[in-house]
């Protein structure tokens, strides 16, 4: 099987995407654009920025069996999210925030909170998505997740721990992780 995700940035794509493939056991393809890693063949998962097909990525959505949409309803936590990594150029690593950052980045903050809502606003037009997550889905109220597993057949799990509100980048230090 292929499974295709189209991911808003700062959304858990990566963990998704880590997820699923451990869970079946398929190859794993992040971001195949920065990383130039093929995404030929079977049993593979691979994660496309919603930006990256926007911008002409040439996608044949005929060639993949499963085609799951990633965003996050909210937009201001996502545009901090992405302002922190702007800034850092550090996007798998845990952060913090405090009140005076947040005072100090309002201006980026906000014009992330307007590229957040075009994108998600983009990702809506994407007919061929047949399973719409969101970030709050997953890894909040984790309804999403067994969406997910229906969707692609998965019946038992054993890393479904990867998707724990533990891991999310932000605050990861405050909280004690749960690993593979």
């Amino acid at each position: 099987m292929r499974i295709l995700i189209i991911a808003l940035a700062r959304s858990g794509g990566y963990q998704l995407n880590e997820w699923l493939s451990l869970e079946l056991g398929y190859k794993m393809v992040h971001e195949p654009i920065r990383t130039n890693q093929s995404v030929e063949g079977d049993n593979i998962v691979v994660k496309y920025l919603i930006n990256e097909i926007e911008n002409g990525m040439d996608i044949d959505f005929t060639n993949w069996d499963k085609i799951i949409g990633l965003t996050r309803i909210d937009v201001r936590e996502c545009a901090i999210s992405q302002t922190k990594a702007v800034q850092t150029n550090e996007w798998r690593g845990g952060y913090e925030v405090n009140s005076e950052w947040l005072n100090q980045n309002e201006t980026d903050i906000k014009h992330f909170e307007e590229w957040v809502n075009k994108q998600n606003d983009y990702l809506n037009t994407i007919k061929e998505i047949q399973l719409k997550v969101t970030y709050e889905g997953i890894y909040n109220t984790k309804e999403d997740i067994q969406r997910i597993k229906d969707y692609v057949g998965i019946t038992s799990t054993k890393y479904e721990h990867l998707l724990d509100n533990t891991n999310r980048l932000r605050n990861r230090r405050k909280t004690k992780r749960k690993f593979l």
